[in-house]
């Protein structure tokens, strides 16, 4: 237990950003956050190796305002980057913000007035989600969360599924986190590059208690919808979505059939990126990748029991059980071709989910 004096120092907020190669878009985010009007925080930034001009961008503000500290470590992706800022934060609560990002006007009010009661171990927010076409807006989304108060660990496994399925579990950026919690049982960002936000909130959730779903709509997340995560290809992309379905149905099964929808989603989005440039392999290695995971048992066993409560799960899981290669290289090409073509139209596709 801290004293009352080490109490008094503690900042209530520690807010974390990492930052890579982001000169043009850093120092907006950084005044988006010295601009709030709760200004019991401390702002957290590790530069990730970064090549350009940002470590100058964060000397100066690093010099200008106290609150902000930063690190510089080499290139290891934004997991890693945020498990160094997470050794480093003091506060109680914690958040996370991207460098191209803008923090909302009022964001740490609004979260300080949820936590009042210190019983709360997580804050789920609603967010606007951006689709650009290059500098074009293409569309725009509001992830809407329902008001919520959930008080015991038992309801929170039963909520899930239902957060989860509106988009709101995925991501850490739209949640405040307790930072006890996180040092106490060691939560970190596994070291890859997707699925890492997914695997750092179940380890989390493992441990919720209390939590509050709130309408408020505290972050703006925008995003290329031709180069997003489900357009591009690394090599470990579906053993991570393996690890984030098992770690899943470890917390909990009481939603397994729509739980495996959801994972048929994901497994898609490790075949798309096959006709990407950022696949090297042949054709011959990419037919060979297919039928690897169609014949995967954790593929095999979601094909079987996923929802099919619209007509788009309906298609997926006829995709997998079909366990046709060419039949899902020509689907998923197609997919490839639209997100590129017509990023908006992937969006809703995603959406009807």
């Amino acid at each position: 237990m801290k004293g009352l004096s080490e109490m008094a120092n503690t900042p209530f907020f520690s807010v974390v950003m990492p930052a890579y190669n982001c000169e043009d878009t850093v120092g907006k985010t950084i005044t988006s956050v010295l601009n709030q009007s709760f200004t019991n925080f401390e702002l957290i930034i590790i530069n990730d190796g970064s090549t350009d001009g940002t470590q100058e961008v964060l000397e100066r503000y690093h010099n200008q305002d106290a609150r902000v500290r930063f690190k510089t470590i080499q290139n290891g992706g934004p997991g890693n980057a945020r498990n160094n800022g997470i050794e480093l934060t003091n506060g109680r609560y914690l958040l996370f913000v991207d460098s191209d990002d803008v923090m909302k006007d009022g964001t740490l009010e609004i979260y300080a007035d949820h936590v009042k009661d210190e019983k709360i171990d997580l804050v789920i927010s609603s967010y606007n989600m951006n689709v650009l076409d290059g500098e074009e807006l293409v569309d725009t989304r509001l992830v809407k969360a329902p008001n919520q108060l959930i008080e015991t660990h038992e309801d929170f496994l039963d909520n899930v599924y239902p957060l989860m399925n509106k988009q709101l579990m995925y991501v850490a950026w739209n949640k405040l986190f307790k930072l006890d919690i996180i040092k106490k049982h060691e939560i970190k960002f596994p070291p890859y590059n997707s699925c890492e936000d997914r695997l750092f909130n179940i380890r989390y959730f493992k441990h919720v208690e209390a939590c509050k779903v709130v309408s408020d709509i505290l972050y703006d997340y925008s995003f290329d919808g031709k180069y997003s995560l489900t357009n591009k290809y690394f090599d470990n992309k579906f053993d991570t979505f393996v690890e984030f379905y098992r770690e899943l149905l470890a917390l909990t099964k009481k939603h397994e059939k729509g739980f495996s929808a959801l994972f048929l989603k994901g497994v898609m989005s490790c075949i798309i990126p096959l006709h990407s440039e950022s696949c090297l392999l042949t054709y011959r290695e990419k037919r060979d990748y297919i039928k690897t995971i169609m014949q995967h048992p954790d593929v095999i066993r979601a094909s079987k029991d996923s929802l099919t409560d619209t007509k788009i799960r309906q298609v997926m899981k006829v995709l997998f059980k079909t366990k046709s290669i060419s039949v899902n290289y020509i689907a998923s090409k197609l997919m490839y071709s639209i997100s590129m073509t017509s990023p908006k139209t992937i969006e809703k596709f995603k959406r009807k989910f």
